[in-house]
């Protein structure tokens, strides 16, 4: 019975990496800086702070991510959670029109839009 338990674990991590390494495959090679927190100079106070809260849940649940991860078609994502395929794009001022554009623009098809300016709770990620 033991076989089977470390087998079937054995499997289980073999197919989590070999999902992560899907979704790095997405990413250009020189901006695949796994599980750190990066922001960009034009980024206020508060998105950076939400983007902090995001990775602080990731890694507390396990789960490799990405920060202003830049993908292969040249679009870039606050963060994208490599484990689920998830892109999270956090906001403050954008219209909808512009998170629908931006939808359409990554490689993933699971987009969550957090907005910077909501009270943080963990379930603003799942």
């Amino acid at each position: 019975m033991w076989k089977i338990n470390w087998y079937k674990k054995m499997l289980n991590k073999k197919n989590k990496q070999i999902k992560r390494n899907q979704i790095k495959g997405l990413i250009r090679p020189m901006n695949r800086h796994r599980n750190c927190l990066k922001w960009g100079k034009g980024e206020t106070n508060e998105h950076i702070q939400r983007k902090l809260d995001i990775c602080k849940q990731l890694k507390k649940e396990g789960k490799e991510f990405y920060t202003e991860a830049i993908f292969k078609t040249g679009d870039r994502a606050d963060v994208v959670n490599a484990d689920d395929g998830i892109v999270y794009e956090v906001y403050e001022s954008e219209t909808k029109k512009s998170l629908e554009q931006k939808r359409k623009k990554y490689p993933l098809e699971d987009i969550r839009f957090i907005n910077a300016k909501a009270k943080w709770r963990e379930e603003l990620i799942k």
